[in-house]
């Protein structure tokens, strides 16, 4: 014990620590601004969602309705038929810097890291330990689902990151015209943070101390804010039924089946995630409906397989689910002295774990940042694609791929349509070389595509441009 007071010793040191913490935050954030911006120059980015999320900041920075073209070509629909994100409105100043579609992707970046920060804080409020505050850190960040929603494009939830940080570091110090603040913010990011206001109001019900009235108005509010969105305001805007209805089982034991298997996948991804966090979790009962609620979204009522793992952006939320549930078992175990003392320890291992978890068994996508083939992939995709984009015009009604749309954001843009005669683009860009991503295609698969152009290049409406052997622009007359 001795020994290991001594190697934690600069962790005694408040401002040591402070520095570190800040450093660590900068060079992930540094690490991911450059995975997320490499992967939209080579083109590897694509329009669903970045394109939907940007094209709505862009516009609201413009003062002008978020219309999107592709939820209802060629006239479009305001966002909102697709999902109810009036909380973005606060991001549109970033495109009075500049017009430059990468702002976006760096901003997503910066609303982690300040979520970190307020995470840091919140644990300075109540961690008495150096080293177990710098563990909680390591394993929000660590955290390979959280690294996968900064590595796969933009989405509306990650920006709901430190707006529920901000909720729980309110909740913690007891400022409730903070939390009621936040906690309006956060539902405003997108409808299904109404299920997470719920699980917080659980949460206040069940801790130790326990706030009653908070707890149950909140899930009220939760209960209140979700039905409203989904049953009225999204078909009034939309005109249909809200279309991410959830896949209820039919019959009971499906809700168990669908919560487990395939157990490769379900139950992998729920043993990875508390241990990234050092299995504290799982003692917090507190937390335990949030949870709960979390993989029910995901595994039960949800069939799409994606939805199954750490990959793509729908696990971000656990990250301060789990520091919540982390925090509140900490919280209780530095009561005792004889708990007090295992904690440092406990905080080794973990960052052990971490590291491990992110270098070795799951290849965190940010390792992507040190990789010279990483950069060697971006120059060598700008240049089959740069100047092919470059010739693209503009102005008007745009269909494309998927991957090139990421690039129009702020004009008018579709994604590939076999309908095309009855939407009339201004403009169709197909890039047809072979062995591509399939979900550069989407919503088509290549053969659609090669029979969408046979169509176009047959179309008297229509004046085709080769620019390449595989390369081409339709410009309607």
């Amino acid at each position: 014990m001795k020994r290991l007071t001594f190697f934690l010793r600069p962790f005694n040191y408040p401002r040591l620590e402070i520095i570190f913490v800040v450093v660590f935050i900068t060079v992930y954030s540094l690490a991911a601004i450059s995975v997320s911006l490499n992967r939209y120059w080579q083109y590897d980015a694509f329009w669903y969602d970045l394109g939907i999320f940007d094209t709505t900041v862009w516009k609201w920075s413009r003062f002008e309705l978020p219309v999107i073209a592709h939820l209802a070509p060629p006239l479009g629909k305001l966002v909102w038929a697709d999902h109810f994100n009036p909380t973005i409105i606060f991001l549109s100043p970033v495109y009075w810097l500049t017009s430059r579609t990468e702002i976006i992707l760096v901003t997503q970046v910066v609303a982690v890291a300040i979520s970190t920060l307020i995470a840091y804080l919140t644990a300075r409020r109540v961690v008495s330990n150096s080293l177990v505050r710098v563990t909680l850190i390591a394993s929000f960040l660590g955290f390979v689902g959280l690294q996968n929603a900064l590595y796969t494009d933009v989405h509306n939830i990650v920006f709901a990151l430190p707006l529920v940080m901000a909720v729980i570091w309110a909740l913690v110090s007891k400022k409730w015209r903070w939390y009621w603040l936040f906690l309006l913010l956060t539902l405003g990011i997108q409808e299904n943070m109404a299920g997470v206001a719920v699980g917080i109001g659980m949460f206040l019900i069940l801790r130790k101390e326990r706030q009653l009235k908070v707890g149950i108005a909140t899930i009220f509010l939760g209960l209140v804010y979700g039905l409203l969105v989904i049953k009225l305001i999204i078909p009034a805007i939309s005109g249909f039924p809200y279309k991410y209805q959830p896949d209820l089982p039919v019959v009971w034991h499906e809700w168990l089946t669908r919560f487990i298997l395939p157990v490769d996948l379900k139950l992998r991804t729920i043993a990875l995630t508390y241990a990234t966090f050092g299995l504290l979790p799982v003692f917090a009962f507190s937390t335990l409906p949030l949870v709960i609620a979390h993989f029910l979204e995901r595994f039960v009522l949800n069939s799409a397989a994606t939805r199954w793992d750490l990959g793509f952006h729908y696990n971000v939320l656990l990250s301060p689910i789990m520091f919540l549930g982390t925090l509140e078992v900490i919280t209780q175990l530095q009561i005792h002295k004889k708990w007090r003392r295992l904690l440092p320890i406990w905080g080794i291992a973990t960052i052990a774990l971490v590291l491990f978890l992110h270098r070795f068994y799951l290849h965190g996508p940010l390792m992507l940042a040190t990789h010279p083939v990483f950069y060697e992939q971006t120059a060598r995709n700008k240049r089959m694609l740069d100047g092919f984009v470059s010739q693209i015009p503009r102005s008007g009604l745009l269909m494309t791929m998927n991957n090139l749309a990421a690039h129009f954001t702020h004009q008018e843009v579709i994604l590939l349509h076999r309908n095309y005669k009855n939407i009339q683009p201004d403009v169709v860009a197909l890039d047809l070389r072979p062995g591509q991503n399939a979900n550069n295609f989407y919503p088509l698969s290549f053969d659609e595509t090669k029979n969408l152009v046979a169509s176009l290049s047959a179309d008297v409406n229509y004046e085709k441009r080769g620019i390449t052997d595989s390369q081409f622009i339709y410009t309607r007359k």
